[in-house]
């Protein structure tokens, strides 16, 4: 691990780039922006999103993935999904990137590095990145898709296009993690697991846009809906 884990450099990745990042909501498969998505300089993906690039989900979310954000557990209840090494380097994936910056992530970190025993160059948010994204979430732990976002908004990006976040207010896509389709059973989830706010997530995200440092940044229609509903870019 010391020899392997890179810090990651957001701003300087990030900086003067067209970016589209794709979360697990349903509403990524609203409009079929498969080609829209993979013209972007960089494309970002969740946890088990590589999974889920099949030639049916293509048309709609792309095939391109340049940076996969990953909590590296890689058990089910996490979310998080295996990582497999042959598949990111068969979509040529340049990035695994753990986006918690704490002791919990580097622990995490370690026990991957325990289980797989490779030699396999990984990354991690730097500390003050890090900071900035859990300033206001009152102790809780971010979301890996929070915490992407979050980046993108404090990185000095062209352009910006995000999909498929809706911070829990709809389902996952079908495929991603079916046992938590149904919205009651997910919310039942993520308050036994008790370490996720995705409302105050949704106000600081909020929050945070007006004062972005991307030049411009373009929602798909739900989350457009749920940025209006009380909050004018």
């Amino acid at each position: 691990m010391i020899s392997s884990l890179k810090i990651f450099k957001a701003e300087e990745t990030f900086k003067n780039k067209r970016v589209a990042i794709i979360g697990a909501a349903n509403s990524a498969f609203a409009e079929k922006n498969g080609s829209y998505i993979d013209n972007f300089d960089i494309v970002i993906r969740l946890n088990k999103a590589p999974y889920n690039l099949g030639s049916e989900n293509i048309p709609f979310i792309g095939s391109k993935t340049t940076l996969l954000f990953h909590s590296f557990y890689e058990n089910n209840y996490s979310g998080g999904g295996p990582i497999d090494w042959s598949l990111y380097n068969s979509l040529d994936i340049k990035k695994v990137i753990n986006p918690n910056m704490n002791i919990k992530g580097l622990l995490t970190h370690l026990n991957f590095y325990k289980r797989h025993n490779e030699n396999k160059k990984t990354y991690i948010i730097s500390r003050r990145n890090y900071k900035t994204i859990v300033k206001g979430l009152e102790g809780n732990t971010p979301t890996v898709g929070f915490s992407s976002l979050m980046l993108l908004l404090n990185s000095e990006c062209k352009e910006v296009y995000i999909t498929g976040f809706t911070f829990f207010s709809t389902p996952y896509f079908e495929g991603y993690r079916d046992e938590l389709l149904d919205l009651k059973t997910n919310n039942e989830h993520l308050t036994k697991q008790g370490i996720h706010n995705p409302r105050l997530e949704l106000e600081l995200f909020k929050n945070a846009l007006p004062n972005s440092k991307s030049k411009k940044i373009i929602f798909d229609a739900e989350l457009e809906k749920i940025i209006s509903s009380r909050f004018t870019l």
